[in-house]
């Protein structure tokens, strides 16, 4: 069982480390001023940078798969194309009800299976076998599932944020129906 956690352990800090150096070679690429080009932005009360979208009310356009940058003082405004942006928005609901099963289910009683009270029992069953170890493991799991819950609320708020901010107004001004 110590191995198989272990590999599992391995497993996690090698795909943090993928996706770390995914993210420094994402930002090795915006920082190159070949790449990097203006974009048209405007600068509202609150100080936000939020840049104006256009439409093409002849259709969706086809996505060009390359990203602007712009790098204003301490400010950066990436600019994504329409059907980029409007790929991203109608992933959005799936993305807020698997966040919202997830919660339910660590949340839910005894009864469902993977949920953190599920976990306690096991745990509970272990100890009166006599099983201190794999009670004491599960205990952990339970706790680290439990934790879970505080982040995936934490993603779930931070879609909700971008569908407002972000999918609610393109869809607006496209004609394209809202994603809510």
């Amino acid at each position: 069982m110590t191995a198989r956690l272990n590999r599992r352990a391995r497993r996690r800090t090698a795909a943090a480390a993928v996706a770390t150096l995914g993210i420094g070679a994402l930002l090795t690429a915006t920082a190159s001023a070949t790449w990097a080009a203006p974009v048209t932005a405007s600068t509202s009360t609150s100080g936000a940078l939020s840049s104006a979208v256009s439409a093409d009310t002849t259709g969706t356009p086809a996505p060009t798969g390359t990203p602007t940058v712009t790098v204003n003082g301490s400010t950066v405004t990436i600019t994504r194309d329409l059907a980029q942006v409007q790929a991203m928005c109608a992933r959005v609901p799936v993305a807020q009800k698997r966040i919202a099963a997830d919660i339910a289910r660590i949340q839910g009683g005894s009864d469902v299976q993977g949920s953190v009270a599920w976990l306690q029992a096991r745990a509970d069953a272990q100890r009166a076998a006599g099983h201190a170890d794999a009670a004491k493991r599960i205990d952990d799991r339970a706790a680290l599932r439990s934790d879970r819950v505080t982040a995936l609320t934490k993603r779930g708020d931070r879609l909700a944020k971008a569908e407002q901010n972000i999918c609610v107004p393109v869809a607006a001004q496209t004609g394209t129906g809202t994603s809510s």
